[in-house]
């Protein structure tokens, strides 16, 4: 079967330049004295693709009782990030082409995130079909190093947004390809509220176990906004932990950790870099309704959590009535004091924290109404 690639700038005919292919890939650390070359990212996936029943297995993930014969299949390599070097793959079929993402790892860091990424996803993808199914793992040895990949599936037409400097205002900005497209502040709000439903539904209240870290700076979340209305999608989960272990959880613990999570999505909803690798951007006040929103929209199908039978978002409501501003305001607190002193972003959020809680407590008293 043919394969063939593509390197922006460097390729025609279906083949990376020679030269090229002689060229380390780019790093951002040292994973050898000598590193990888383009060549060995190419004869890496092709002696994947080549193992008997590789291709047919994913080609029968798309159409399991009747799936399409594969004739041909084109890699184009995209970017190269902290851990992976991601790359389309597009299955060429007698009637459509079908396009999946291989996430390729050339160090024994990347290797390991790349599998523990692998097992996060298989796991919850069911929790959540805003995360991509994985179909294949599997480890190789190039010019003495292992090469870890996998492949899941590709999200045709999403892309990445950030916040970017406007001059009537900071504002979302949507990567298409080689265009950049400003969105509305009703698309804005609805990405963000989509963002924290999707953190939301992976959150499990009795374990306080949730998606963590996350970045809208490094493109975790990515968007399609080629239809009527925007659509949201979680591309990476690196870590799946607890925020913390009780050995016997009741009710208190429960709607306490609810809380927590929520105080803690809403401040990390609003950090950005501008344009994806700028300055750190605290998004308007607006996000923080926008979350509280997306919060309520996945909690709203959870019911009969532990000790507190029926529906869990009237037991929330009732627990966030209980407390005031400077309730909020004291939790706020023991959220940032969870986060990491020296990273970039810490002076932005302790100088929004006290109004981002007032704003936090306004929307809160708002659903009430």
């Amino acid at each position: 079967m043919k394969i063939t690639w593509s390197l922006p700038g460097h390729s025609g005919g279906g083949a990376i330049d020679e030269d090229v292919l002689n060229t380390p890939l780019p790093a951002d650390r040292d994973y050898s004295d000598e590193g990888l070359c383009y060549g060995h990212y190419v004869s890496s996936v092709e002696r994947v693709l080549t193992e008997d029943g590789v291709v047919d297995a994913l080609a029968g993930t798309l159409c399991p009782e009747d799936p399409p014969r594969v004739v041909a299949i084109h890699v184009a390599i995209l970017k190269h990030g902290h851990f992976y070097h991601p790359a389309c793959m597009t299955l060429l079929t007698d009637e459509k082409k079908y396009a999946f993402v291989i996430n390729l790892a050339v160090t024994p860091d990347g290797g390991e995130c790349a599998r523990g990424e692998f097992a996060l996803l298989k796991t919850l993808h069911p929790r959540s079909e805003a995360l991509p199914c994985v179909q294949l793992l599997r480890s190789v040895t190039v010019n003495g190093q292992d090469v870890v990949l996998f492949i899941g599936e590709w999200f045709e037409g999403y892309h990445e947004f950030h916040q970017t400097q406007k001059g009537d205002g900071d504002g979302v900005v949507v990567w298409a390809d080689q265009h950049h497209h400003y969105v509305s502040r009703a698309v804005e709000i609805s990405i963000y509220r989509q963002a924290a439903r999707i953190l939301t539904q992976l959150y499990d209240p009795l374990t306080f176990t949730l998606v963590q870290p996350w970045h809208h700076a490094a493109g975790d979340f990515v968007v399609n906004i080629d239809g009527e209305s925007p659509e949201v999608k979680l591309i990476t989960v690196r870590q799946y932990l607890p925020m913390g272990e009780i050995e016997a959880v009741d009710a208190e613990d429960i709607l306490e950790g609810a809380l927590f999570f929520l105080m803690l999505l809403s401040i990390r909803n609003r950090l950005d870099r501008y344009d994806g690798i700028g300055d750190v951007a605290w998004v308007g006040d607006h996000s923080v309704a926008a979350t509280i929103d997306g919060f309520f929209d996945a909690m709203g199908a959870v019911s009969d959590m532990g000790p507190l039978s029926g529906p869990f978002v009237a037991w929330i409501e009732k627990y966030l009535d209980l407390h005031t501003e400077a309730d909020f305001q004291e939790m706020a607190r023991t959220v940032v004091a969870s986060f990491n002193p020296r990273a970039s972003e810490m002076e932005t959020i302790v100088a929004g924290l006290s109004s981002h809680v007032s704003v936090f407590y306004r929307v809160i008293q708002n659903r009430k109404k």
